[in-house]
């Protein structure tokens, strides 16, 4: 399985976290209520995460690349907040190498889907396991994407949160963050960050 197919489907969930700003949220948040952070678990896909609500769930099969599965798990803050976790599911043994080319790829992949300018990238510890970061913004400078990525075995976990402009490091995608943690087999003891979220 090579990493193409992965950027494929990242491409697929950056168009739709763009798509999420401009469609009707009617189940959104709104940004003048409190934030009500709970732990969302999924065991089935190995990860928790805090969020601000209840996610929506996705599952989409990557064209001509079966059996690559995404899943995508988002959270509407609002008009202009997005909170989603999306995890690559690989045959065993098929997954990418998790390597600095890999994670490039990936960013890369985001920014052209989102139509946004990567501004920041670099290694990052999250979760307490090596994995990369960057934060990117929308070309009107309105929209600020904050991006992670954790390899584990067989799976890739796609972090991202973005909304207004300097959100990405802000404390609610700081948050976010650092509440990521894997479970099952792929379980790790969660570490605080050697690296912050980039500067702007």
């Amino acid at each position: 399985m090579t990493i193409r197919s992965t950027a494929l489907g990242t491409l697929i969930f950056a168009a739709a976290v763009s798509a999420a700003f401009a469609e009707d949220q009617p189940a959104a948040q709104s940004e003048a209520e409190e934030l009500q952070w709970t732990e969302f678990q999924s065991p089935e896909r190995g990860f928790a995460v805090s969020l601000p609500g209840s996610p929506k769930t996705m599952t989409t099969p990557v064209e001509g690349q079966n059996p690559l599965i995404q899943y995508a798990f988002e959270v509407t803050v609002g008009e202009d907040t997005v909170y989603s976790v999306m995890v690559f599911e690989y045959p065993a043994g098929k997954g990418p190498k998790p390597d600095n080319d890999t994670y490039v790829k990936l960013m890369n992949a985001y920014a052209k889907g989102s139509e946004s300018r990567l501004r920041k990238r670099g290694k990052a510890t999250i979760a307490g396991y090596q994995g990369f970061e960057g934060i990117a913004d929308d070309s009107k400078g309105k929209l600020s994407h904050l991006i992670g990525i954790v390899p584990s075995t067989d799976r890739l976990y796609m972090l991202v949160t973005a909304g207004p402009r300097s959100h990405a490091t802000g404390d609610d995608a700081k948050r976010f963050r650092e509440s990521f943690r894997l479970l099952g087999n792929g379980e790790t003891t969660p570490a605080q960050s050697t690296e912050t979220p980039p500067a702007p």
